[in-house]
């Protein structure tokens, strides 16, 4: 008795990492063309006495990178299950193979990038557990990875091209092959030597690729004090949101256990994390500092609740964490930036504009924290209909204000007004052409985002005022975060 319930007692990671390896496999999947994609979805499972599954998913980039994303699920009925294996549309037919594949596509494909100096996502480093030990007792089953037998790091954004090129350079030296999504074939390696910034890529890409170029706003904002120490109500909070397995995820148990706290005893030490973990990376990160903050979802976390708190005197501190320079903004929420800040920005600032206005009439901010904003307010009028005229008349004194700064980048440039107009598309937003004319007939929008003036006027004639695809439920807001676990 002592035993089953000490069995009961476990959480379903302690039951995957102490237990998972005894159950027998059942089966594996990959999808059918993945030597063809250089993407292999892999999929493993483990099933429990009573016909249920734990299941493993492992995103493999064959070409260079590795273990990109992994995930687990926890003893799914059948139902799930088979519901589970048809959320991956994108990559076509499953194949069905045996548990030797499905460990040598991942094994080997982490092998591989461990050559050019890239480590799995440390999700993998739990779901691994799924997975039967890595020894001799697998047989080898050899596989091609790279592309025309060299690593060939395709990457997705220009971040992620400056974060993985120079590991592969130390490796390599320019015998390796690399792509920004767009690049119509590889380029070598030697292509992107002394490229040693961000910016630097930047402009290559530009040239390589023949964009205009748009200068963004120089980011040059000024923080004021930051907390030196963390003295927090509850201690445990600091472990919980900070650790590395909780990265993008707390689970119901965790979520239930600090929503239970005393709401303005968890606001403020939320609101404390978020200032102190800022005052530590907002200035410049060395790579370490960089790749450790990128582990850890802190600020994500932070973010979220006190959006689920939902008392507007969070506002000013969430939009500290939007004052930040782009490898803060990089480093702590990459590509989840707009589902981790507009619902927030939404709860806490629904009746706050002005001080959303002072944001971005603030000067020197990072382009892509400010259009966060603007998908606000448009979220604002999707919800709220009635508030519509509200909404219209705030774009439009903000028009009036980058009237004649648009030209000097103070408080915007031709990037951000290219995505607002992209994000008025959504509304409908017909009353503010005149305004955005004036802003495209400077030739300093950028046409990338949103097409030229007379595009952005047809498709407001004609286009369909469409559903937001934010939710606010804070269950749902973690598990719109899932695909990038």
């Amino acid at each position: 008795m002592e035993k089953q319930q000490k069995q009961k007692a476990l959480s379903p990671k302690e039951y995957i990492r102490t237990k998972a390896r005894r159950l027998p496999l059942g089966d594996c999947w990959v999808n059918a063309d993945w030597k063809k994609m250089g993407l292999a979805l892999v999929i493993v499972t483990r099933r429990h006495p009573k016909n249920t599954y734990t299941v493993g998913t492992y995103l493999i980039d064959t070409y260079c990178l590795g273990v990109k994303k992994s995930d687990w699920y926890f003893s799914l009925d059948r139902l799930d299950y088979e519901d589970l294996l048809k959320e991956f549309p994108e990559f076509g037919k499953l194949d069905k193979i045996t548990y030797e594949e499905a460990h040598n596509i991942i094994y080997g494909a982490v092998a591989f990038a461990e050559e050019g100096g890239i480590d799995p996502v440390d999700s993998f480093y739990f779901t691994e557990y799924i997975l039967e030990e890595d020894t001799e007792d697998i047989p080898l089953i050899e596989y091609e990875f790279g592309k025309d037998g060299k690593h060939f790091l395709l990457a997705e954004d220009r971040i992620e091209l400056s974060k993985y090129a120079p590991k592969l350079r130390a490796a390599f030296g320019d015998d390796f092959l690399f792509a920004l999504t767009g690049m119509t074939e590889p380029k070598p390696g030697c292509e992107c030597r002394d490229l040693s910034t961000v910016d630097n890529l930047a402009d290559s890409f530009r040239k390589t690729l023949g964009w205009q170029e748009i200068p963004e706003e120089k980011y040059s904002y000024v923080n004021g004090e930051f907390p030196k120490s963390l003295s927090l109500h509850y201690d445990w909070l600091e472990t919980l949101l900070y650790a590395p397995e909780n990265r993008m995820f707390l689970s119901d148990d965790d979520l239930n256990r600090v929503l239970a706290l005393p709401r303005e005893e968890l606001r403020a030490d939320l609101e404390q994390i978020l200032l102190y973990e800022t005052g530590c990376t907002c200035g410049e990160l060395t790579n370490e500092q960089f790749e450790q903050a990128a582990r850890r979802s802190v600020l994500i976390h932070c973010v979220l609740l006190l959006g689920e708190l939902g008392n507007p005197e969070s506002l000013p501190v969430v939009l500290v964490a939007l004052c930040q320079n782009m490898d803060y903004c990089e480093c702590h929420f990459g590509d989840v930036m707009r589902e981790v800040f507009v619902p927030t920005l939404y709860l806490l600032g629904k009746d706050r504009l002005d001080e959303l206005m002072n944001y971005m009439q603030t000067p020197g901010l990072y382009t892509f924290a400010r259009i966060r904003v603007s998908e606000t307010m448009v979220m604002l009028a999707l919800r709220h209909p009635e508030r519509r005229d509200e909404v219209i008349g705030w774009f439009r004194t903000l028009f009036a204000f980058y009237d004649g700064r648009l030209e000097k980048r103070e408080c915007c440039d031709g990037t951000l007004i290219g995505m607002m107009a992209a994000d008025l598309l959504d509304i409908h937003a017909v009353e503010l052409l005149p305004e955005l004319k004036k802003l495209y007939d400077t030739g300093l929008v950028d046409e990338g985002c949103c097409g030229d003036f007379k595009q952005v006027e047809e498709e407001m004639a004609t286009g369909e005022v469409l559903a937001d695809n934010f939710p606010t439920d804070i269950h749902e807001r973690y598990a719109q975060l899932k695909p990038w676990r």
